[in-house]
């Protein structure tokens, strides 16, 4: 179950349940990086938010590249593809 107290800074101190020895690598990491626990999480949770949402730089350069080529199908063969029932057995 997971608690949380309002903090100062526009932060939210939370609490949570791990693994005893995702706990010890942790730690060890931090300890190295001369880091705090909270900070290696929370940029973990920040990378884990950006898989969900590509930057935008990304997006437009996928939208570049794919508007960029012409396709070599026709009007009648796209709608083909279109058209055809992919569930259909």
């Amino acid at each position: 179950m997971t608690t949380k107290t309002k903090q100062k800074n526009n932060k939210v101190k939370i609490g949570l349940v791990i693994e005893s020895e995702l706990h010890k690598r942790i730690k060890e990491k931090a300890i190295r990086e001369g880091r705090t626990i909270s900070n290696i999480i929370h940029e973990a949770l920040l990378k884990y938010g950006d898989l969900d949402q590509p930057s935008l730089e990304l997006r437009q350069e996928a939208a570049r590249r794919f508007l960029s080529r012409p396709s070599n199908l026709s009007l009648n063969e796209l709608n083909e593809i279109l058209d055809e029932d992919n569930y259909d057995a």
